[in-house]
C-alpha cells in the first residue's frame, strides 16, 4: 500500500496518508485545519501486507557462526 508524506502549507502539520491507490486531490486535506494547500514531502514508500519480499528479506543479517 503506498504511503505518502504530506505537509499542510497553512498550519505546517505533517502527516502520512496510506491509500491503496494513487493519491487523488480529495485525499489532500489537512487533518488538523482542513486546508487543501498540501505539499508532498520526500519519501513515502510502499507498505507490504506481510509478504515475504516486504518483510525480513535481504542479506543484512548476521552471517554464519563459526
Amino acid at each position: 500500500m503506498p504511503s505518502y508524506d504530506l505537509t499542510c502549507r497553512t498550519c505546517s502539520t505533517r502527516f502520512e496518508k496510506f491509500v491503496p491507490r494513487l493519491l487523488r486531490n480529495e485525499d489532500l486535506v489537512c487533518p488538523k485545519c482542513g486546508s487543501n494547500d498540501i505539499k508532498r514531502g520526500i519519501g513515502g514508500g510502499v507498505l507490504g501486507a506481510g509478504t515475504k519480499s516486504a518483510v525480513g528479506s535481504g542479506s543484512c543479517g548476521p552471517g554464519p557462526i563459526g
